[in-house]
């Protein structure tokens, strides 16, 4: 549950939004609850919502920074994986039994193998570079590898990128925008009221 108290004093939600306020997102693996009302509480003393709607608008902007969160960590994650798919692809690549017609269900087999010995055998790892390298692969041409094989799903994560901070942009230009208009009608009535009142020691005309 969110810790309604900011660092400016005391921050309270309205009851009848509890519901709408302290439910936590489904969590994955990784992901914590503590986590998750930390960030809560951090935008809660930005924002320092005042009213029902900007409490609404507060709890779907966390939601949203949690995603985005969320998909910046999995960019990585794809590439990671990829990685290794690109490493196995280039490993079956420069096999010399590459050019042995119907090897390469074998070759699949042993790409997946020599990857694991890469990662695991320090000594069959240099092997491996020296003969990666005679063929033109370096770091750079496998990670090159592992972006092209993550095309696709790095592209769909972008696309949900883009949606969540296009919507966490608007929903925050219209608290302010809001605020920002508030704060304007009350100074223009007040300089009205300043107008039109009487000055303070204006005696009145007393009648004969």
């Amino acid at each position: 549950m969110a810790n309604t108290q900011g660092s400016g004093g005391n921050i309270a939600a309205p009851k009848a939004l509890s519901p709408f306020i302290n439910r936590l997102p489904r969590l994955l693996p990784g992901e914590t609850e503590t986590e998750y009302w930390a960030l809560f509480d951090l935008l809660m003393e930005d924002m320092v919502p005042t009213t029902n709607t900007e409490w609404l608008v507060l709890a779907d902007v966390v939601g949203l920074f949690w995603e985005i969160r969320r998909f910046t960590a999995w960019k990585g994650a794809i590439l990671a994986v990829n990685r290794t798919a690109a490493l196995e692809s280039a490993l079956q690549q420069t096999h010399p039994a590459i050019i042995v017609p119907g090897a390469m269900p074998h070759l699949i087999i042993k790409a997946r193998q020599e990857a694991e010995e890469w990662r695991t055998d320090p000594n069959k790892r240099l092997v491996l570079e020296a003969r990666l390298a005679a063929h033109g692969y370096d770091e750079e041409t496998l990670n090159a590898g592992a972006l092209i094989e993550a095309l696709v799903p790095l592209a769909t994560i972008d696309r949900f990128l883009s949606s969540a901070r296009s919507q966490l942009n608007s929903m925050l230009k219209e608290v302010y925008v809001r605020r920002e208009f508030a704060d304007r009608a009350r100074k223009a009535l007040n300089d009205g009221l300043k107008a039109t009142a009487p000055p303070a020691n204006q005696k009145q005309i007393e009648l004969n």
